[in-house]
């Protein structure tokens, strides 16, 4: 399954992963950066069920008979987020697209609405903060939350679930193939966003993939 947007912390991907295996009955893990598995604290997290995000943990976890959610935008989809419209960093990030087709698996749209309202963040206007987060794989900004704590605040979080899209094995799928399926994924996205906005009060917001 493929989730967005990533935010300060992806607390409905987090929340997701006991509550699919719980109720829905399903083997369900979610797939994390390297560095959550040795963060002080936040490593915990991962005992709910993770691997890592990574083309062969993924492959090996899906082989073993698992279904995996990751967050396609990433790190630095943390360094896009917006309180005031729905901002993706998922335009040309295709990499979940091949490694849906290269594996034969489907691919689950999901969105988490008012997710990235949950903190407010800050990080340089020059992008050093950002540069470095991507090369060390980890994440550097300051954020706060209720009461200037690193709490979250009191904000609705839901995550709207899609239809599964059918994905045929391609050993080498051509860029086209690629394309169409990440198009696919985005205008999934979109379709269950405007289609639910309303009724979760955020009708006023619009969707943007960048």
């Amino acid at each position: 399954g493929a989730a967005s947007p990533h935010g300060v912390l992806p607390i409905a991907n987090v929340l997701s992963m006991p509550a699919i295996n719980a109720i829905m009955g399903t083997k369900f893990i979610g797939a994390a950066a390297t560095a959550i598995f040795n963060a002080p604290v936040i490593r915990y997290l991962t005992l709910l069920g993770c691997t890592e995000v990574s083309g062969k943990a993924m492959a090996k976890a899906i082989e073993d008979g698992y279904c995996v959610g990751m967050n396609p935008d990433g790190i630095a989809g943390i360094f896009k987020c917006s309180h005031e419209e729905e901002v993706v960093f998922l335009k040309e990030r295709k990499g979940l697209a091949k490694f849906c087709l290269t594996n034969g698996v489907c691919l689950v749209p999901a969105y988490s609405v008012g997710n990235s309202e949950a903190f407010h963040l800050w990080f340089d206007p020059l992008g050093i903060m950002e540069g470095a987060s991507r090369r060390l794989q980890t994440s550097l900004f300051i954020y706060w939350g209720r009461l200037g704590l690193p709490i979250p605040r009191r904000v609705n979080v839901t995550l709207l679930i899609g239809q599964p899209i059918p994905v045929e094995k391609v050993e080498k799928p051509s860029q086209e193939q690629i394309d169409a399926l990440h198009s696919q994924l985005l205008r999934a996205m979109k379709e269950m966003f405007d289609a639910h906005k309303d009724a979760l009060g955020v009708g006023h917001k619009q969707m943007t993939f960048v």
